[in-house]
Order: structure tokens, then sequence, then C-alpha cells
């Protein structure tokens, strides 16, 4: 099916969003960076309460890329960080694009053995990594190519130091540079004015997560970046004008993650405040900073909005775009009753860089349905109308428009809340509509074809296939590799399309369980299990069935809400699920704990779960076989009794 006819091609009317963005810029990733500084001088990134402006991150940005070019790399060399989500992260990352370097985004948690693979494979010559991890980049520096180390720490840059748990640990490395040492000299800054050929040089050696495999490094171009931070920009329609400069946004996701790192990009292209929550655990400096800057949007996870919810903290008044993981429609629910905020559910994959779908049909319901949306969108196409807005909110600053934007947040979703016909517009459970220029296949399961449009929009699930202007160059360091025969990424995601185009991810490929020939989608076992009462999270795996070669059983795990585990058994969870879901569908083994083992970027860790799952189900077994057995003879007990007494 052709771009023009796909079934999401009208919603993009009534959502005021392009069709397409053709032509892109032929412009490197560091030219957001210096448009903002130019355009939005007042406005940066706030840590701990310290505020850094554009001007000064780009000042700090210049000399920085000049640091690492005196050190002897030159255009394509790569450089290495680990380090969480701040003020360092921004200046390196946007450092390592001006020099025309590479940049390896990593993380403190991963493994070394994960860290050295990494490294080895990429063969970065500087590490840019917090003071506290030095002991390990020592370690690191002995096993790789690396032969520069800048240190920093989350207190340079930070007026309210209590916050900081730990950080302020030093390691001592002979011979490592501070970051700080490098910013503060006033030297002339002498930058070579490279020429990008943005489609094939590559800005950011991104890995994947590992969690099924060896990481894989996806080589983004700056074409890739650039683009997909216009496609996300765009996603909110004709609203994302009227943000330009003037709000204030909460940021406590992984920068060295892909969809953290596609957000950062893109709130700089939008020229907004964005505040910084390094600790992702963080809840309540979440909501201190909340309340003190007024953001009007959070970029999270879903683990964060279901703590914020749990935390009670009311009147947030916030909308949140949720990525990463699957966003339970629980997650939403709690999150407006007990935090008066609404959730939209994104999609994307590293390979993607990463963004490629988002849901704002909550957009929908709150500006009154389709014919709210209509005249908002044809009032502000009409010429001078946003751009007068627009200045109207940044002259009065982006914590002022922050209380005023949340205020009216707050009352639309609780007077949409109380009618059910407004509540309905809000289409939850789906990812969204493609972004604009994003191309689509999907393949049959079984057979591997790609399906007709009719065949899916008829109810035919499939594997969701991806190419777009942000589609990865390849894997590291073949271009290429990584895609099928027509430039596609296979996503492993498997998705049903509805009437209207918006997509919903049924399973993942991998995550599927297959009971006798039957297919079990783990992601809708968890959708029911997260509408228990009683339950705050649960995560549905597979583990092999001994008693049939190639088939599977189901186990699944709960996590009770506070309070709430003496409610729990294994018993009630099965019976729970017998009453929703098909026979073979329901949990041979039910393991109740007090947390969910959780990813790096607090996506929950399926491939942990597999290896307890069979420890779990062997136990399970093992009990109910015993169980059976006793059964068996006490029944023989009482038939033999039986007999005796009639023979007397």
């Amino acid at each position: 099916m052709k771009g023009d006819v796909y079934p999401w091609i009208q919603e993009y009317k009534l959502l005021g969003i392009p069709s397409t963005f053709l032509p892109y810029p032929d412009k490197p990733v560091f030219h957001l960076l210096e448009e903002a500084a130019c355009k939005y001088r007042k406005n940066g990134l706030i840590q701990y309460d310290y505020k850094m402006t554009y001007p000064e991150v780009k000042r700090n940005c210049e000399k920085l890329a000049s640091a690492l070019l005196r050190m002897g790399l030159q255009k394509g060399d790569r450089v290495a960080t680990i380090l969480p989500t701040s003020i360092q992260f921004v200046i390196a990352d946007y450092a390592i694009s001006r020099a025309g370097l590479v940049h390896i985004p990593s993380s403190s948690l991963e493994p070394f053995e994960t860290l050295k693979h990494k490294f080895n494979e990429g063969t970065p010559k500087v590490l840019i990594c917090m003071a506290h991890f030095g002991e390990t980049a020592k370690r690191l520096i002995a096993k790789s190519t690396i032969q520069n180390l800048i240190l920093t720490k989350l207190d340079d840059y930070a007026t309210d130091v209590a916050e900081l748990k730990g950080h302020e640990i030093v390691s001592d490395v002979p011979g490592a540079i501070w970051l700080t040492d490098i910013l503060k000299l006033e030297t002339d800054i002498h930058l070579p004015q490279y020429v990008f050929d943005v489609e094939r040089d590559i800005e950011t050696l991104l890995f994947t997560g590992g969690t099924t495999g060896v990481p894989k490094g996806c080589m983004l171009t700056h074409r890739n970046i650039y683009a997909n931070s216009i496609q996300n920009f765009y996603a909110v329609g004709p609203s994302a004008k009227l943000m330009r400069g003037a709000i204030a946004v909460l940021l406590g996701l992984p920068f060295f993650h892909s969809y953290g790192h596609s957000i950062m990009h893109t709130m700089t292209l939008l020229g907004a405040d964005q505040i910084l929550i390094p600790e992702p655990r963080d809840t309540k400096s979440m909501v201190r900073m909340i309340r003190k800057y007024r953001p009007v949007i959070q970029f999270g996870v879903p683990a964060q909005f279901m703590s914020l919810a749990a935390e009670d903290a009311k009147d947030l008044n916030i909308l949140g775009i949720s990525g990463s993981a699957p966003l339970p429609q629980s997650a939403q629910q709690s999150f407006e009753q007990k935090a008066s905020g609404g959730i939209m559910e994104g999609y994307g994959l590293s390979e993607m860089s990463p963004t490629t779908h988002l849901n704002i049909t909550l957009m929908k319901r709150l500006f009154g349905g389709e014919k709210g949306l209509r005249f908002l969108v044809l009032l502000l196409s009409i010429p001078g109308v946003t751009h007068f807005v627009n200045c109207i909110m940044r002259m009065q600053g982006t914590r002022i428009t922050g209380r005023i934007t949340g205020a009216l947040t707050g009352f639309l979703l609780k007077s949409t809340g109380k009618k059910e016909k407004r509540k309905n517009v809000e289409r939850r459970g789906t990812i969204g509509i493609p972004f604009p220029d994003t191309e689509v296949k999907i393949l049959d399961v079984d057979e591997g074809r790609t399906l007709s449009w009719e065949e899916v929009l008829s109810g035919k699930t499939g594997e969701m296939c991806l190419k777009g202007p942000q589609r990865m160059l390849g894997y590291w360091p073949t271009p290429g590799s990584g895609l099928d025969d027509e430039g596609y990424v296979r996503t492993s995601d498997v998705v049903k399309v509805d009437e209207r185009g918006y997509f919903y991810v049924v399973d993942r490929t991998k995550d599927m369980i297959i009971v006798g020939g039957y297919k079990v989608y783990s992601r809708e076992v968890d959708e029911i299990l997260h509408h228990h009462p009683d339950v705050a999270e649960a995560a549905t795996v597979g583990v092999p069935d001994p008693a049939r070669e190639g088939s599977e059983r189901v186990v699944v795990f709960v996590k009770p809400k506070n309070g709430h585990k003496a409610k729990i058994t294994e018993e009630s969870i099965i019976t729970y699920l017998s009453d929703r879901v098909a026979k073979y569908a329901v949990a041979k083994a039910v393991g109740i704990v007090d947390e969910l083992p959780l990813t790096a970027v607090q996506k929950v860790d399926k491939k942990a779960l597999r290896e307890k799952a069979i420890a779990l189900y062997s136990r399970s077994s093992a009990v109910k076989k015993g169980g059976k057995q006793k059964g068996k003879m006490k029944d023989s007990r009482v038939k033999r009794k039986r007999r005796e007494k009639k023979r007397r």
C-alpha cells in the first residue's frame, strides 16, 4: 500500500500533522543546540536547581569539542560516555557531535563484561564518566582502546546537593582530566568547519539493550537523529509551535538509552527548559521539581508513572509521554485519579533512532473530541495566531505558563473523566499512529509473507517492520546489516491495526508463548492481571513443557499492591485468569514477588524472569504431583476399606 493511502493519513489531517516533513534539513545534530542558543537564550538545563542556559551549554560544548580534538582525535573517531541524565551528558553529546566524532552512550548499571564488549566493538579513544565510576574505568582502560579519561561529578552542577546520594565519592585515577578544568579554560576555540554527509556520517553508535542477545551497535547518522527530532516535535500537531521556548519539561529517563537520547534532542529543538533527574528512581525529587518548576510535560517510562501514582502526589496536573516499555491501562487510570495527570504512549526501537509512533488521542479527549480538535487546528492555522500566543507564553515565563497550562490540564481531565462519551474518545492500550515519512509493512508470523492492508484492517495480526528517515544505517560496522532486502527493520513486535490506523502491540515474537500449537500473547495476560484489585505489577513468561516437546507452559509473576500481599495466593491468581483467558493460557505457576527485576532503563527483565520461572515451575509441578500422589494413595486406602467392610 502506498503511503498516501495508509489508514492513518486521515488522522494526520484531523490532528493538524503534516503528511511529510520532506525535505529534511541537511544539518548536523549540533545545529539543534546552536539554534536553541540563538533563539531561546533564557532557557536551558536545570539540574538539582542549578541552571545552565543554552548559550552557556553551547560555549561549554565548544570548549570540550576543542579539547577532544587537541587529544589527537579525528573526524569519525569514537568517544564513550558513562553518564546519567545530566548537564554533563548534554555537553558531552553535543561536543562530540561538534568535533565530528561519534558518541557511544553507556550506563554504569551495565555489567563490566557488557561494557568491555561495547568498547572492544566500538574502539573509543576517550571515556567521559562520573568520578565514582573511576575504579571500573581503570579496568576498562586496561582492556580497551581508551587513551584518555575525563571525570566529572554531579555536584559540579548542583545548587541543592542534599539530593545527591553517593555521587560525591571520588576514585583517584592517575592521568585523568577533570571536565571542570577543561570548561574553565578561557583559551581561543579553534574548531574545524567540517562538511558533513548527514546521510552517511555516524553521529551516535547506540548499542541495543542486549536483553535477548549480545548488544549490537546501531549506526545512527546525523540525518537519522535530526529527522527523528523533527518527527517527535510535530507529533502533537500545531500545539508544538505554541510551546516553542515557552514551557519546561521533566526528563527522568536515562539519556544513554535511545528514548532519552532522542527526547533530549527534541526538547533542545523545542527550546524548552529541560529539568533533568539523574536518578530515574528518585520519585520524591521528581515531585519536588514538578511543584517548583511546573513542567507541562514529563517524559518517562511506565515504572516512573506508577511510582508517582503510588506517592499519591495530588494535583501534579502534568501530561506524561511514556515509552521504552508497555504502558498498562491501569497505570494510566491510577495516574489520572491520584496525580491529576494524563499519559500518552509512544513506541520506538534503537534501530529507528528510536521513535516511530505516538498515541495522542488524549488530546482529542481534552479538546472536546474531533469537532473541538478541528476548531483548534483551524484557529491555529490563521496567520499570526500561533506566533502571537507563543509570544505571550514566552513573555510570562515557563513557570507561569506551566501553572496556567497545568491548571487547565487538570480541569479538563476531571471534567472529561466524568463524561463517558468524552472519555471514550481517548484510545488506551494503543501505541498510536506512525510518524510522517515512516513506512510500515506487516509480516505473517507463521508464513513470513507481507500481509495486505485489507487483511490487516480486517483483524489479522503480524510482525511489524519499519523504515524511514530515522532508520539506522545498519549494525556496526556494516551498513545495511540488520535490514531486509527492502530496507526494513524487523521489530519482533506482533501488532494489530484498527480502522483508523492505530497500532496495538499484541506481543513480541520472542515473548509469545506457544502452548500445544496455540499462541498466548504475554502482554494480553499482563494487561488482564494489571486490572486485578490486589496486583500492582505483573509479568508473564513461558517455560518449556517437559511433557510435550516444542510446547510451553505459562508462568506469571505478580507484585502485590502495598498492604495487599496477604490477599494474593497462587490459587486466587489462577482462578482470576481462568475466568478471563482461554484454558491453555491459564498460568501453571504463579510467583508472588516484592519487586519485578528491571533493566537499566526500567523495563521488566523477562530474560531474568524466565530463568526464575523455570525453577518456579519445576517446584510447583513437583508439589502438585506430590499432592496428586497423596490423593491417589488416600483414595486407594478408602476403596480398600470399603471392600473389606463388604466382605465382612
